[in-house]
């Protein structure tokens, strides 16, 4: 069975990774697990087990196409080899993956998020007054928990996503504080808010915000449906990526979060141009 592995982790792949500082203040690099293997006859299996504050959340088995591992967000797909890949490339797929595909990524600035109101066009009427207290509490926490008023126009972005995905998402649970967790959860999470390198710890958070560790759980399971499956949850993480959560959503990130990544594209792109000039 795997180490536990926190949903705000991200992939690792033994051997490939090399200790990097980056700039201060800024994420730094990807958690690791230590997965154990299991052999079924000639098949390598691996045993995921996904620990939200501690309390078992998840779990799944699947074979290891190489025989290798790696600690990674998400269930979907099989373990890829990154061997041959040029590191560029690397780095592409994932910054795609994390704002939305590639015109998503050359679109990509840093400009600070409008902050718009919830468009309520496609929600029944008689859940507007609900929608409207969520949000408000949201603002509530990003300006009060994580001091930045930018914040709130990350969680009115996953609000609309989530409503506009399932606009009755709200009628098949009542329990409003879960809900406003799952955004909290999401826009925390896609701009490395939340654990060890982020702004406050997930069993902190949920304290302060009187709201049960389950709505990390709700939250992963959103952004899972909001995500796709023309996402790709699981694209190779490069060395020295920042600790983000991959959403495909380039509105549910911070103008300092997209700055880091417009950087990292850039960085990519010079990469990818130097090495076509030095193509015969």
């Amino acid at each position: 069975m795997s180490a536990s592995v926190s949903p705000h982790q991200v992939a690792h792949r033994p051997g490939l990774d090399q200790a990097a500082t980056d700039e201060p203040g800024q994420p730094l690099l990807w958690g690791a697990g230590e997965p154990a293997e299991q052999t079924v006859g000639r098949r390598r299996l691996v045993t995921h087990l996904v620990l939200v504050d501690g309390l078992p959340a998840d779990h799944w088995v699947e074979e290891s196409v190489d025989g290798t591992w790696e600690s990674r967000v998400g269930r979907q797909g099989p373990v890829r080899p990154l061997a041959g890949l040029p590191r560029h490339e690397v780095a592409l797929r994932w910054l795609e993956a994390a704002v939305g595909g590639a015109e998503a990524l050359e679109s990509l600035d840093c400009a600070p998020l409008p902050l718009r109101p919830i468009d309520l066009s496609t929600v029944p009427a008689r859940l507007h007054d609900r929608v409207r207290a969520i949000s408000a509490r949201c603002d509530d926490i990003a300006v009060e928990v994580f001091r930045d008023p930018e914040l709130r126009a990350v969680f009115r972005h996953v609000l609309g996503s989530i409503l506009s995905l399932d606009p009755g998402t709200l009628l098949r649970s009542e329990r409003d504080d879960t809900a406003t967790g799952a955004v909290v959860w999401i826009g925390g999470q896609a701009n490395g808010l939340i654990g060890p390198q982020g702004t406050v710890l997930a069993r902190d958070l949920w304290d302060r915000l009187d709201i049960s560790s389950s709505a990390a759980a709700r939250g992963s399971g959103i952004l899972q449906r909001l995500v796709g499956q023309d996402r790709d949850l699981d694209a190779p993480a490069h060395w020295g990526a920042p600790h983000l959560r991959i959403t495909g959503m380039a509105g549910a990130l911070l103008s300092v979060s997209r700055a880091v990544l417009v950087a990292r594209r850039d960085a990519a792109w010079a990469d990818r141009d130097a090495a076509r000039g030095a193509s015969p």
